[in-house]
């Protein structure tokens, strides 16, 4: 399956902010609306980084605090990497274990167009495990029943 296979059956909404924004509205912005995972961009069409909830506590476990002149720029991720919407969803598993990264923006011909998750992923796995376990199930009932002695009949 494709990424934009996949994508059509989530919500792609992705959530930005500017690079000079303060920290303080980042949270705010990640709490309301419940996501994990910003995308930084001064004109919403290239990334200058991304933010994610790993990047604040790992800033808070460096510092210790989060001053009040904090800027995204300070705390994102960059370069950000990402993988084009006409790769197989497998493509999107390397670059999550291998960078060790719970999200990576999907883009369409440079610009980005959804943001995926482990999660996101997982599910997909599940989805496909489920349909393949179902497919088979119908293939052993069939090949069972065709395999059945037939009764003899008279004449």
């Amino acid at each position: 399956m494709t990424i934009r296979r996949l994508l059509d059956e989530l919500e792609t909404d992705i959530q930005w902010i500017a690079p000079v924004s303060p920290m303080d509205v980042a949270i705010a912005l990640l709490a309301q609306d419940g996501t994990s995972a910003l995308l930084v961009s001064s004109d919403k069409r290239s990334m200058a980084g991304i933010l994610t909830s790993s990047d604040i506590v790992r800033y808070l476990e460096a510092h210790q605090k989060l001053p009040s002149h904090l800027r995204v720029r300070n705390v994102m991720t960059h370069p950000v990497i990402s993988c084009d919407v006409r790769k197989s969803v497998q493509r999107l598993e390397w670059p999550m274990s291998k960078h060790n990264v719970r999200h990576v923006p999907v883009t369409d011909d440079g610009e980005p167009v959804a943001v995926i998750s482990i999660l996101d992923v997982t599910r997909y796995r599940l989805l496909t495990a489920e349909q393949e376990a179902s497919e088979l199930q119908d293939y052993v009932a069939g090949a069972s029943w065709r395999s059945r002695p037939r009764p003899h009949r008279r004449n």
